[in-house]
């Protein structure tokens, strides 16, 4: 019998025994050849049939083959399911497909028994790497998953359709991040993963979740403190002096530059500061709380963004929490600055008609307001990222923080020099 007879024969027994999907080990550089012979020797009509029995993951494994000895174009052998789920993949920058477990599940029909299964499991000649088993239906869909040792605690003729774990799938194009937060509200250490026509391709597990999280931390972390980041990038320590300069000098320099307006502010009221000194004490803490307040209600929103609390759609809601919540915070900032420029300012010498009471109220008001503009705006902005596609955390807390140190200035010097009737 000739390579070629004994390799369809062979393909012929596998395609009898694939009506699930089972596992598919046959393609190495030791069968390459076989497999250019079979693609040379069977017509167009032929492949297409053929091709029509394989998972994706079998297609990506023929594809790494790089078979340049024929002059065959795969994708027009592909079928329409196929190329869909190709297309998804080709425009998602990191799907959850490329990051599953590259076992192939086992897989079980729903309506087999608590004994069909287990002999099955018995029969199979390899050892199982994983805990969990894929139900899937007559169709070979993905129906449930079902934890194996719950196959010890049933009755032999209860129908495993009764005793698998409703888990809701993820298709192989998600984002992975979108793949973590739906394995986390998951009632499972397992996410299924299947393709376009809900057939299961994988397991999404938390030992992949994990690295992912980690890496997003990490990604998180640098842009928030505004360093450009890789995923790839050597460790602290390993990489250079000058490399260290490269990832930070840009967002440094770009803020220094925004951060000129805050001194051309400072310069425009420098009669207001010069005509009432005590302007000057307060102005620090008026922008630095700003800042702090825009950076935590950033962070919020960042967080809850990330762990698919909170939607673009929420932002009128958000902004209505926040501007409540700001309310409170700024009115207890309030009353304690007026309480420290009425009682610990009383020495200082004031012009004209300005009492410590008026110049506290001042000081208290502009405070109150620099909170609530700050607050909305650390909450709105990492919205308005999540809606153009960005990652939230590029609103870094430096660029929050001198942003609202330009609008903070702006608050505090036009309500005091107007309240207060100082000429700016």
């Amino acid at each position: 019998m000739s390579n070629n007879t004994a390799f369809i024969n062979y393909e012929k027994k596998l395609i009898l025994n694939n009506d699930i999907n089972n596992s598919f080990e046959l393609w190495s550089d030791e069968t390459k050849s076989k497999l250019i012979m079979f693609f040379t020797n069977n017509s167009i009509e032929e492949l297409r049939h053929w091709f029509s029995k394989k998972t994706l993951n079998q297609y990506y494994q023929i594809q790494k083959l790089s078979l340049e000895c024929t002059d065959l174009n795969l994708t027009a052998l592909l079928p329409a399911w196929l190329l869909a789920d190709i297309e998804i993949l080709g425009n998602v920058d990191s799907p959850v497909f490329s990051v599953m477990s590259p076992a192939h599940p086992l897989l079980l029909n729903s309506n087999m028994s608590v004994a069909e299964a287990i002999n099955h499991v018995k029969s199979m000649k390899k050892d199982l790497h994983s805990k969990v088993a894929i139900i899937v239906d007559q169709h070979g869909r993905y129906y449930a998953l079902l934890e194996l040792q719950m196959l010890l605690q049933h009755d032999e003729d209860v129908l495993l359709a009764d005793i698998a774990l409703q888990v809701e799938p993820c298709h192989v194009g998600e984002d992975q991040e979108y793949a973590v937060t739906q394995l986390q509200m998951s009632n499972t250490e397992y996410l299924p993963i299947v393709d376009i026509r809900g057939h299961p391709v994988g397991l999404f597990q938390w030992q992949q979740a994990s690295r992912i999280m980690q890496l997003e931390l990490t990604e998180d972390v640098n842009l928030q403190m505004g360093i450009q980041s890789s995923l790839d990038e050597l460790s602290y320590l390993d990489m250079s002096v000058i490399d260290h300069v490269r990832k930070r000098i840009f967002w440094v320099l770009g803020l220094a530059a925004v951060g000129i307006l805050s001194g051309m502010i400072i310069q425009s009221y420098d009669d207001a500061i010069a005509a009432l000194t005590i302007l000057a004490l307060y102005m620090l803490m008026i922008a630095d709380t700003g800042g702090n307040a825009g950076s935590q209600s950033a962070t919020v929103i960042v967080r809850s963004l990330a762990l698919g609390e909170l939607k673009v759609k929420n932002w009128l809601t958000v902004v209505w929490k926040e501007l409540k919540i700001a309310s409170l915070i700024g009115l207890t900032l309030a009353v304690a600055s007026f309480i420290k420029v009425e009682f610990l300012s009383s020495g200082t010498e004031l012009p004209g008609n300005i009492t410590l009471t008026l110049l506290g109220s001042a000081i208290a008001l502009a405070l109150f307001l620099q909170v609530l503009t700050a607050t909305v705006i650390g909450a709105i902005l990492p919205l308005i990222a999540k809606s153009c596609r960005l990652d939230p955390a590029v609103v870094a807390s430096p660029a929050i923080t001198t942003f609202v140190d330009i609008t903070g200035l702006l608050i505090y010097f036009y309500i005091t020099t107007t309240l207060l009737g100082i000429g700016a």
